[in-house]
């Protein structure tokens, strides 16, 4: 057994409690220093932004500015808590600055709807009654504006691109916004569309009637930031007791908001193709009766009228509109054609007719020659007619001989010819050719 003396243990036991001692004040300075300073009672806190509404996913600045009762800042590095009812704060927690300033950053999120954000320090904060209010996605729609590309549709039915742009309550474009389109008539590639980055949404509308879109989108009611809280402070380690308040700008969550464009159907102007009556054949002129008129009260103008003859041949008419206009062809071939009219207007919608013809085969061409002399001393007048059949035929050239010799061209079905008295019998020929080519020769004989 180990006995100690009795001065022994009693400086074992001093000992001990020195080293006890040392260690509770070394626990209470580290306690102490772990206490983050907090604003002071009667502190104000105030909430900014630089923007009150946000697209889904945005980001944007917030600055928490604290000061004393004096209106001075608190010390440097005093705690402020940020919280927020969407979205997420970025850092929750933030010391100030020399200014007493705080700055965290708000990240809105991928849904729509109104961030209340509010912040504390000790007995000063902003309630959640009187926090700063951003409005994100839909819930930031402020103004739409519908337009359509283009306004005014063929009659016939046409496709006309419809354009919704969407923008914030500051008048900013707001992308991923979904929006609504509705129609009174036609239909719609897209009746639901998210706002691209440019804020815009489109879907295509194909009518032949008149037809109103609508486009909807944003979130119904509204609601007001801005104000003041408050509340009781507790004890803090080296910060007092007390009470404080805070402001914050709020936004304005705008209501459901639309807006409507018209796309309008163009006018049919009147069209009428006639070809004429009776044996229609081939290499003989026919006129076509042509009508083209615009309905009274038309928003167009024609730009072009063209008839397509159906045999590979067609003719731009121009701008041209009236009654019983004359448009002749000749067809080289027989056949059964549609002859076709294509309207052009100035919004390039197109309006059509037609008719049919049946062209017969050409006859075959032939050419007589009558004469008459007339005789005076020593020399005989000779007058030629050529006659030549069809009679529709068009003749280019008729190339004479005369049979003495001479001969002559002309563009005449009539020539005179001098010979002499009694000089005996002679042969007159005409060779004629047509404008489509066709040839042929007619002989008469003659005593002068």
């Amino acid at each position: 057994m180990v006995s100690l003396a009795p001065g022994g243990v009693h400086r074992r036991a001093f000992l001990l409690a020195a080293a006890v001692a040392t260690s509770a004040s070394a626990l209470i300075v580290v306690a102490c220093e772990r206490v983050p300073l907090l604003a002071p009672s009667g502190s104000t806190i105030t909430l900014s932004t630089t923007t009150t509404a946000l697209p889904v996913n945005g980001t944007t600045e917030i600055v928490a500015t604290v000061l004393e009762p004096a209106g001075t800042p608190p010390h440097s590095g005093t705690h402020v808590i940020f919280t927020t009812t969407l979205g997420t704060i970025r850092p929750a927690e933030v010391e100030t600055d020399e200014n007493g300033r705080a700055v965290a950053v708000f990240d809105a999120g991928g849904a729509s709807g109104t961030a209340t954000i509010t912040a504390a320090s000790g007995g000063a904060n902003v309630g959640t009654t009187g926090g700063l209010k951003i409005v994100v996605g839909a819930a930031a729609v402020g103004h739409i504006v519908v337009s359509a590309n283009p306004t005014t549709v063929s009659p016939l039915g046409g496709t006309s691109t419809i354009f919704a742009s969407v923008t914030d309550i500051n008048g900013n474009a707001l992308p991923g916004v979904p929006v609504t389109f509705t129609t009174t008539a036609g239909t719609l590639t897209a009746t639901l569309v998210n706002t691209d980055p440019s804020g815009a949404a489109t879907t295509i509308l194909t009518t032949s009637v008149q037809a109103t879109v609508t486009a909807t989108a944003g979130v119904s009611g509204t609601s007001t930031g801005g104000g003041t809280g408050g509340g009781t402070g507790g004890t803090g380690g080296g910060t007092g007791t007390g009470t404080g308040t805070g402001t914050g700008t709020g936004g304005t969550t705008a209501s459901q908001t639309s807006g409507s464009v018209t796309v309008n159907v163009g006018a049919i102007p009147t069209i009428a193709l006639t070809p004429p009556t009776g044996v229609l054949t081939a290499g003989s002129p026919i006129t076509f009766a042509l009508t083209v008129t615009q309905p009274t009260g038309a928003t167009t103008q024609i730009r072009n009228v063209k008839i397509d003859f159906g045999d590979g041949n067609s003719t731009d008419l121009g701008a041209i509109t009236g009654t019983n206009l004359s448009i002749q062809h000749s067809y080289r071939t027989d056949g059964t054609f549609t002859v076709r009219v294509t309207v052009t207007d100035s919004l390039n919608f197109i309006t059509t007719a037609a008719t049919v013809v049946v062209i017969l085969p050409q006859p075959p061409l032939s050419v007589t020659i009558t004469a008459t002399a007339a005789t005076s001393g020593s020399t005989t007048v000779e007058s030629f007619t050529a006659t030549v059949t069809p009679a529709t035929a068009v003749v280019s050239s008729y190339i004479w001989d005369f049979g003495d010799g001479t001969g002559q061209s002309t563009t005449s079905n009539q020539v005179t010819h001098t010979y002499t008295h009694g000089s005996g019998a002679f042969v007159v020929k005409v060779g004629v050719t047509t404008t489509t080519g066709q040839q042929a020769q007619g002989t008469t004989a003659i005593n002068p």
